[in-house]
């Protein structure tokens, strides 16, 4: 292999662990007396969770994540026997004569494939451990704490037919730098405090980057793999799958019992867990202990055939005070990197020591609803005397070596410096000195402007900190007109959660847009749309807080509207075609139980697993000609996505709005239907909007709609075209949206065509989700949803009335 390929291979790995990194945790081990240590003959890798019988007494014990265990209750018998899932069991007489013990693998042949499972057994096992959920679930504990260590490696591995064919100095270099060092490492030391129903607080007071002196991001284990396995689902990197100890597990999974030991006066069954036919499911063990059926150990894993990637989890639970709680907490995550004709591998382990756990509540601590994970301002100034004092066991030499190398080649190379475009590309900016360049304003696309080509640029931190001055432009090439506008922007504390913004626009806007929230507001989507415009010429002043559970914006502003359709607002027998609006605004959306993470000096938000409620208020006068109409507009939104068990993924979308006003309001002023309907037969598919209706179809002064989907967890077929890079993996979605509304004075809206909902408006629809997809750089999927909706109008014509819609999606 030649050198610059041997560079380009370990640069773009390393860009992308660094990427990776952003989202992911880190974690480490725990220290327990121990006899023996179990591992595999080939690899040498430890196998954790091994089954450990004291001879034919009937006791055992099981190893632990790191594959130890002891024999301290083993004193009656004469021999051990190790069993582990898929290897050869092994006999050894005691007292051991060798603490390793290697298990050499069986082939893969399992038990259950000869012997019929005990079905009964194990359903009574596993309802039992479902009935005692609540009674083992930390989240349903009215208070816990406990202290976290993590440690994360990350590795390039480079197979060894690749390294034999290059015999230069360049290769024996890499083969030394592969077993010398990881190529990234990272520890967090922090405090965990919950207080049910919902406040959690991770406190950070150590965070550490191999290689960098600042900690721009802290992300916990729990990004990765669950602090527990009592919910219906465990997530895993993102991605939901069913928990095999929920209701409806012979659905999803089929079990084998595979072996039962006792421990003292209690009983570990050990049960096998596999995917039905058909499901994208965990494959693994989980140990249930008779104290209280709880689960004392959980492994388990999946694997994307088509992506080369797959993750494991390793839980392990212990019972402190009575109270079952997690012990340890593990993962291994790889994926599979292509360059030129060679694969390499990329591995990501973390793990997870916790302790110090208790249940006493301290009645003076406050929790943080606005910042989730909160780091100590000195979490990253730590020394090594300190870290030593914090972790479990001391680093080996491998991971001593790699904080030494890659702090010296980040000095060296100055990589952190290049570390602010990545900070800033998730605000869709580019740093260029003292400014950043906007990148939503170089281009964008509609169906009024056709193609607006601009420039959007304002200063950041470099010049000052707490104040930036901005400003753009744009011109459209349809309508060949120039758009332009500028703000002064200032921050009241470090995370910009407090900012305060004075602006000046003259843009444009469809009439009737109904603006809650970014949430919900899909500006992508409507500005591609954009057919029928208002030009807006606004300035005013906007302060954004967020306190609590809730984020608020206050606005008081100007606009002039001017319609660039042919429109006319009839009123006392004169059209006015202009009109002048003085507001003030009161935006809030509550979001209870969010959770939120610091990334590059900011908070992001992390989610909620409860409905989120978006509330808009606007008062003001508006004026037109000598005349001059006061009005209020009240409009609402609740949004709630939720994962439920047996059934499938459901999303609902509730939102509504009045207006009320002394005298008639113009087309700008009235609340429009959100169609996403863009042609004669097709429409884009994005959840919030209804998919028969044009933008522009129906208006209402007030209104109420219900959007619905509902996302079935089976997966139809999965196949893919070798060499390609696509495949299928179709699964069925079903929806249905109404929108409703009522409109007091129709007839002062005049040269313009549309609808008044108000016998309800009424479509259905069924999608095809991932009926194509396509892998990218072997880290996710690009996807294609293919559809139809029909409106339910009075008379049935399918022609006419239904339409195929079509969408773009991401997927893990």
């Amino acid at each position: 292999m030649q050198k610059k390929t041997w560079y380009t291979a370990i640069y773009f790995a390393r860009i992308v662990l660094i990427c990776f990194t952003v989202a992911f945790c880190k974690t480490a081990r725990a220290q327990t007396p121990f006899t023996g240590i179990v591992i595999d003959a080939v690899t040498k890798q430890v196998l954790p969770f091994a089954t450990i019988k004291f001879g034919n007494t009937g006791h055992g014990t099981v190893s632990d994540l790191y594959g130890r265990f002891d024999l301290r209750d083993a004193d009656k018998a004469s021999y051990i026997e190790i069993s582990y899932l898929g290897y050869e069991p092994k006999k050894l007489q005691l007292p051991l004569r060798d603490s390793l013990v290697i298990l050499n693998s069986g082939g893969g042949a399992l038990k259950e494939v000869v012997i019929k499972p005990p079905y009964d057994k194990m359903r009574h096992i596993l309802n039992a451990a479902i009935a005692n959920r609540d009674k083992n679930n930390p989240e349903k504990y009215d208070w816990y704490r406990c202290r976290m260590y993590y440690k994360m490696t990350a590795d390039v591995l480079v197979p060894d037919s690749i390294l034999a064919k290059d015999t230069s100095k360049d290769a024996k270099e890499m083969r030394d730098f592969i077993d010398n060092q990881h190529l990234l490492m990272s520890e967090t030391y922090s405090t965990r405090t919950w207080r049910r129903p919902q406040q959690l607080q991770e406190d950070v007071t150590g965070s550490r980057l191999s290689g960098f002196k600042k900690s721009m991001f802290t992300n916990m284990a729990t990004d990765i793999l669950p602090f527990h396995a009592y919910n219906d689902y465990i997530k895993l990197n993102g991605k939901d799958y069913h928990n095999p100890v929920s209701k409806g597990f012979f659905t999803h999974y089929d079990f084998n019992l595979e072996d039962e030991i006792l421990q003292g006066t209690d009983t570990i069954w050990i049960l096998s867990f596999r995917p039905q036919k058909g499901y994208e499911e965990l494959k693994g063990r989980v140990y249930i202990n008779s104290d209280g059926y709880a689960i004392a150990y959980l492994l388990a894993g999946v694997y994307d055939k088509q992506l080369d990637r797959s993750i494991k989890i390793e839980q392990q639970y212990k019972k402190t005070e009575g109270k079952w709680f997690p012990n340890q907490l593990n993962y291994i995550l790889n994926y599979t990197l292509k360059s030129d004709k060679d694969k390499y591998t990329v591995t990501m382990k973390g793990n997870t020591n916790i302790d110090s756990v208790s249940y006493t509540e301290d009645k003076k601590f406050r929790f943080d609803k606005v910042h989730t994970i909160r780091l100590d301002n000195k979490a990253d100034e730590l020394g090594d005397a300190e870290w030593n004092a914090l972790r479990p066991v001391a680093l080996d030499h491998k991971e001593q070596r790699t904080y030494v190398f890659m702090d010296s080649l980040v000095t060296a190379t100055h990589i952190d410096k290049y570390l602010q475009y990545l900070s800033k590309l998730g605000q869709a900016k580019i740093p260029i000195g003292p400014v950043d360049l906007d990148l939503a304003r170089l281009y964008s696309y509609n169906r009024f402007e056709k193609t607006r080509l601009g420039l959007g640029l304002q200063t950041n931190e470099k010049l000052v900190k707490w104040l930036s001055v901005g400003g753009w432009f744009g011109y459209g090439f349809g309508d060949m007109d120039m758009k332009y506008g500028g703000f002064i922007e200032a921050y009241f504390d470090r995370y910009k959660d407090f900012t305060f913004r004075f602006f000046y626009n003259k843009d444009l806007r469809d009439p009737g847009r109904i603006s809650l929230n970014r949430d919900l507001d899909k500006n992508y989507l409507r500005m591609y749309l954009l057919s029928r415009v208002d030009r807006i010429e606004t300035d005013g002043g906007v302060a954004t807080k967020r306190f609590g559970y809730w984020t608020g914006e206050f606005a008081a502003y100007r606009e002039k509207i001017t319609p660039l359709y042919k429109y006319a607002f009839n009123y006392e027998s004169t059209d006015y075609t202009t009109f002048t609006a003085r507001e003030a605004s009161v935006k809030l959306r509550y979001a209870y139980g969010e959770r939120t993470a610091p990334a590059f000096g900011t908070y992001y938000r992390t989610g909620t697993r409860y409905p989120i409620w978006y509330i808009k208020l606007e008062t003001g006068f508006l004026e037109y000609g000598a005349d001059r109409s006061k009005f209020v507009q009240l409009s609402s939104a609740l949004l709630y996505h939720k994962h439920i068990n047996r059934l499938g993924y459901e999303h609902f979308l509730l939102e509504g709005g009045k207006s009320f006003s002394d005298k008639p309001l113009p087309l700008s002023k009235m609340f429009a239907g959100n169609g996403f309907r863009y042609g004669d037969n097709l429409s884009i598919y994005a959840f919030g909007g209804l998919l028969t209706m044009y933008p522009y179809d129906y208006y209402s002064d007030a209104f109420v709609s219900l959007i619905w989907r509902h996302d079935f967890d089976w997966r139809l077929f999965k196949a893919s075209i070798p060499g390609t890079g696509l495949g299928f993996a179709p699964y069925i979605s079903i929806g249905h949206n109404i929108l409703y509304g009522t409109m007091q004075h129709p007839e002062v809206h005049k040269f313009v065509s549309f609808s008044v909902p108000n016998t309800a408006y009424h479509e259905s629809g069924i999608m095809l989700n991932d009926i194509l997809r396509l892998k990218y750089l072997n880290l996710y999927y690009f996807t294609l949803n293919l559809g139809y909706y029909y409106h339910w109008a009075p008379t049935f014509d399918f022609n006419k009335n239904g339409r195929f819609v079509w969408g773009l999606g991401v997927e893990l």
